[in-house]
């Protein structure tokens, strides 16, 4: 009784290839015993019911054969019976189960699929641990952004449970449990309102003004981190489906980046930074849309579900992700943009006041009300306050106005 075609194929190439292995795929069931009784489930009353028992009788077989292999199947006596079906269907999945063609990827029992919805239902409840958890990987986000530290971020990302109701509110909205899809919802904004409260009291008790490179890289989100979202949420649904590959949640977790968003978006809040606060918030509101869609799509191309049941929930959610991707692309285009920008700044000569002037390399961070540029500069000889204005100029002629500009200057003799 195979999952799926893949299953099926995956265990035809082992039984022709891997002989040596004795382990039997989850699709196939056995009963060992000594005395195994069958009986018809016709309830026809023109058919007469069937009962029949086989039993083994011991030492009924003589086989001659050589010492060797004798060593490679040595005899023992084995009273202990066991039944291995839980994967096979039951008697009220029989007949629909024999009536569709068999899925490519996968078939959900219904054991198997009371095993993850239990699992998904305790997930999507707010609990005290839940709450200390949010809490300490939001602080300990906020200390890895502000000392700059990915390590610390790497921690806090592998404390958040955050992961844990959004692929259960997948499944809610796949199979229009409205009990699943309120609770993951609840857990999920208060989880949202104690990471961006413990984050922004954490700025306030800790002032600081510059903007390290761990929050720079949460600032700018664009279409590259919805696709991370989308394939995070597939990866997250795959791993909470098969028991076998569940601790590979956690590295889904690392890779989506779910927590450190929300806690330079607090930071942004204590910082008075309203662009700031946007753009992380951004980020993890993309991660949130992205991860459900694909979850959904993932758990109902994996058989949880004959169809998407709850309609109307998922075309709400499906019409926000296309809102959010307008700003998305924007950014795409602006960060794109820059990049240009950069490249043609980098190694690019400036004659100044009859002296010449090399740009080593060069960034480029935009603000809510003016744009920072820090340039590397090569030079050989010395450069004055009046030359630097004129350098000034003409960068803002080739890139633009309101230009704060930064420079190391670099001499060569």
């Amino acid at each position: 009784s195979p999952f799926s075609l893949f299953e099926y194929i995956h265990f035809v190439v082992k039984l022709l290839f891997y002989s040596s292995n004795h382990t039997l795929p989850n699709a196939i069931g056995y009963v060992k015993s000594k005395s195994l009784t069958i009986k018809s489930s016709l309830k026809d009353e023109n058919s007469m019911p069937l009962e029949f028992t086989c039993r083994v009788l011991e030492n009924k077989l003589k086989l001659i054969a050589g010492d060797e292999f004798w060593e490679e199947n040595q005899q023992h006596s084995e009273t202990k019976e066991s039944v291995k079906v839980d994967n096979l269907p039951d008697k009220d999945e029989i007949s629909r189960y024999i009536s569709s063609k068999i899925p490519i990827v996968a078939y959900a029992s219904e054991e198997r699929f009371k095993d993850l919805f239990m699992s998904l239902k305790e997930e999507s409840k707010l609990t005290s641990s839940y709450v200390i958890f949010i809490i300490l990987s939001t602080l300990l986000a906020s200390i890895g952004l502000l000392v700059n530290s990915a390590a610390v971020i790497i921690g806090a990302m592998i404390l958040a449970p955050l992961m844990a109701p959004i692929v259960s509110f997948s499944m809610g909205l796949l199979r229009s449990q409205k009990a699943l899809i309120y609770d993951s919802l609840k857990t999920i904004l208060i989880g949202i309102v104690l990471a961006l409260g413990a984050s922004y009291l954490f700025s306030l008790a800790i002032p600081f003004t510059e903007l390290t490179s761990q929050m720079q890289g949460r600032i700018h989100p664009s279409l590259l981190d919805l696709g991370v979202a989308i394939l995070s949420g597939v990866a997250a649904a795959y791993a909470k489906s098969y028991k076998e590959i569940a601790q590979n949640l956690a590295g889904v977790a690392i890779a989506v980046a779910l927590v450190p968003p929300l806690a330079t978006s607090g930071i942004g809040l204590g910082r008075g930074d309203f662009l700031m606060f946007y753009q992380a918030f951004l980020l993890f509101f993309t991660n949130l849309v992205g991860i459900s869609l694909a979850a959904t799509v993932t758990f109902l191309f994996l058989g949880y579900s004959n169809a998407l049941k709850n309609k109307l929930g998922f075309s709400l959610v499906f019409t926000t992700l296309l809102v959010i991707s307008i700003p998305l692309y924007l950014s795409y285009k602006q960060i794109a943009s820059t990049q240009q920008h950069i490249e043609k700044l980098t190694h690019t000569r400036f004659i100044v006041n009859s002296k010449y002037v090399i740009i080593n390399s060069a960034t480029i961070d935009k603000h809510e009300k003016y744009t920072t540029v820090d340039l590397s500069l090569f030079s050989r000889e010395n450069l004055d306050r009046y030359d630097l204005e004129k350098l000034k100029e003409k960068i803002e002629h080739y890139y633009g106005n309101n230009l704060q500009i930064r420079v190391k200057i670099e001499y060569i003799l």
